[in-house]
């Protein structure tokens, strides 16, 4: 009996506790729900120069943006060069080595791609962010672009060389409408 109370008691008590566990369980943020922001983009290496969160900036709330029309470039750059840096002979820090620069940005799906401003400087080991502000526009798109292509886009760096990557294009919604359009 002593045995049977018990078990029973044992159930009164874990019955509440398993119900509310199976009801919970249902609770929580939708996983169909998106919530498009800068971090969408892609990543990659290119020499010594990482790329993080690299796109292509589409039309707003998913618009196409026409033929012949232009759109900017985000993302960003970390230079991370391999020279450790030194001191001089009076122990302060010398100039770390390593700087980089963008040289150019070019895609077969544009004419041309204008690095606003010229070139943009990587200094050694820092983020170099390109946004919200446009600095990179593909000019004369070849064809209509729409959110959700791909571009394929090739980064020319002074000492880490070239390299392509394929940019996502992300429509002009939510954490993105803080970024300007191609001007």
């Amino acid at each position: 009996m002593n045995f049977a109370r018990t078990a029973r008691a044992a159930l009164v008590t874990a019955a509440p506790v398993l119900l509310a566990s199976a009801l919970l369980a249902g609770c929580g943020d939708d996983p169909t729900e998106t919530d498009v922001s800068p971090a969408a983009g892609v990543a990659g290496q290119i020499g010594q120069v990482a790329i993080r969160n690299l796109f292509v900036l589409g039309g707003e709330e998913g618009r196409t943006i026409a033929q012949g029309g232009s759109a900017p470039v985000y993302l960003t750059m970390v230079n991370s060069p391999s020279e450790v840096e030194s001191f001089n002979a009076s122990g302060s820090p010398a100039p770390r080595p390593g700087a980089d620069t963008l040289t150019s940005v070019s895609s077969p799906q544009a004419a041309s791609a204008e690095i606003v401003g010229g070139t943009i400087a990587l200094p050694a080991g820092r983020d170099v962010q390109v946004g919200p502000a446009p600095k990179i526009i593909l000019r004369g798109l070849r064809k209509p672009l729409q959110s959700g292509e791909l571009v394929p886009l090739t980064l020319r760096f002074q000492h880490a060389g070239s390299g392509s990557l394929n940019a996502p294009v992300q429509a002009r919604q939510g954490d993105l409408q803080s970024y300007s359009p191609a001007p």
